[in-house]
């Protein structure tokens, strides 16, 4: 199981199933919500999601059309946001990990629009937008 939790500890969350994977996404929106050079984010089947505190305590903020930013309403932490486009679907910020998820990233993307100051120093594949679909669909977990 993988659980987490904002800053203030007032939201908590865990995933029953298994992770798929974690990116490093380099866009400016990203850049600015998490205050560093890149966001990090843990992807897996939202069906497996549940929030065990603080539900009430989540806020959303549309950043662009159809993305929605999920927040502590009281610290401001990233929290998870649930999609549903292909099926449930949840992202969580990898930094709201209480424990070590046993996936690694896997990817940097929007690398065109990084950080000015930032270099990339890994070896994970680097896409200047987003990868093609064939790129995720080998991450992919079979539902349970």
């Amino acid at each position: 199981m993988i659980q987490g939790s904002c800053l203030c500890g007032r939201i908590c969350f865990e995933l029953q199933g298994k992770a798929q994977f974690i990116n490093h996404c380099h866009c400016s929106m990203c850049r600015k919500a998490h205050r560093a050079a890149f966001g990090s984010f843990l992807h897996a089947d939202g069906g497996t999601f549940r929030w065990t505190r603080g539900a009430s305590d989540v806020q959303s903020y549309e950043s662009s059309p159809g993305t929605f930013r999920s927040f502590c309403r009281h610290c401001g932490s990233s929290v998870p946001a649930l999609e549903d486009d292909d099926g449930p679907h949840v992202t969580i910020p990898a930094g709201a990990l209480d424990f070590d998820p046993g996936v690694r990233p896997v990817v940097h993307i929007h690398t065109a629009s990084k950080a000015s100051w930032y270099e990339i120093t890994d070896d994970l594949p680097q896409f200047d937008d987003e990868p093609p679909p064939s790129f995720w669909s080998r991450f992919e977990v079979p539902k349970e």
